[in-house]
């Protein structure tokens, strides 16, 4: 069984920190609800006209899985910095740390605070893809193998596709007529 799924960040500012609220944050529950997306952590941080700072965090995990998926994610990076003993160390340290806190402390929140400007707001999540973590399984189950994962957004199409229009119109100067 895949204990956890794909998990994705996502950081959107918003210019009027009223348009935080409302449509976006219902659209998220609602997936959430549905169990496409479980909410692994949630922090909005609003800076008011005179810079005064507001900040909520919001998670779904239970205890034991904040403290599962910080083991996880530390034995992960500490198998890349020192392979096995590495990963063994980073599983406690992560479920240590979770243990205490999830998300972000209070000087952090301040230090991602001070780069907003006055008046507006900015919304930091980690979204675990429920509906991937399923098809993991099925797939696993079957004898799959990852060949290749991520995500395509409309702008690194339009960027891709001005660095193809670049590479041609070089190739096209190399090109003798």
């Amino acid at each position: 069984m895949v204990e956890f799924g794909p998990v994705q960040m996502v950081a959107i500012g918003f210019p009027d920190a009223q348009k935080l609220k409302g449509d976006l944050l219902r659209e998220l529950f609602a997936l959430s609800e549905q169990k496409f997306i479980r909410l692994i952590g949630l922090l909005a941080v609003v800076k008011d006209a005179n810079g005064m700072i507001e900040s909520v965090q919001i998670t779904e995990l239970s205890d034991a899985d904040r403290k599962r998926l910080g083991a996880a994610a530390g034995a992960l990076i500490g198998l890349g910095a020192a392979r096995g003993k590495g990963a063994v160390a980073g599983a406690k340290a992560g479920a240590k740390a979770m243990e205490k806190e999830f998300g972000l402390n209070q000087q952090q929140i301040r230090e991602i605070a001070r780069n907003i400007p006055n008046g507006t707001a900015a919304g930091f999540m980690l979204v675990e893809h429920l509906w991937a973590k399923k098809f993991k399984e099925i797939a696993l189950a079957q004898d799959g193998v990852l060949l290749a994962n991520g995500f395509i957004t409309p702008d690194s199409l339009i960027a891709l596709g001005s660095e193809l229009a670049e590479g041609v119109k070089a190739a096209e100067k190399l090109t003798p007529a």
